[in-house]
């Protein structure tokens, strides 16, 4: 099975799971894109993923829906924000700060330029569905993020 369709069957897994819309979904060319570390990027303005062509055609089938589940995440914050609702006010009213505010991955592609990325409750929320989802639908678990 090729990677796009591997897009799309993951888009169908987080839509159904988590009962909202598939926003439009763009593979581009990876010089269009912010940084060329970029993977998959959800536009909160636009409602819509983008993934990188090139990093789509040489990457394994679980990297590819790892992205997917992660971006779809970030999709379903902004329907929570859009429609207010699905998740507490409290909750919202973070992602919405976070996104008004939001703080791209440097390019350099460590922990240590990408602290204040990766400390996003979006970005931590986001993380955290893709391995939640990733052990569910396929009874797998990453050794290196420490949830089991």
């Amino acid at each position: 099975m090729n990677n796009e369709k591997i897009i799309d069957i993951g888009t169908q897994i987080v839509s159904k799971i988590l009962d909202f819309p598939i926003p439009e979904l763009y593979i581009i060319e990876q010089s269009k894109l912010p940084n060329k570390e970029i993977t998959g990027i959800y536009s909160f303005g636009e409602n819509e993923i983008i993934f990188n062509e090139e990093w789509v055609n040489r990457s394994q089938w679980i990297e590819v829906i790892i992205t997917v589940f992660h971006e779809m995440r970030h999709a379903y914050q902004g329907y929570c924000i859009r429609t207010k609702n699905r998740e507490s006010a409290e909750t919202i009213k973070a992602w919405e700060s976070e996104i008004n505010c939001y703080i791209m991955p440097s390019g350099k592609n460590n922990g240590i330029d990408d602290k204040s990325y990766l400390t996003q409750e979006i970005e931590i929320d986001a993380i955290a569905f893709a391995h939640w989802i990733v052990k569910k639908e396929f009874d797998l678990k990453n050794s290196n993020t420490g949830f089991n």
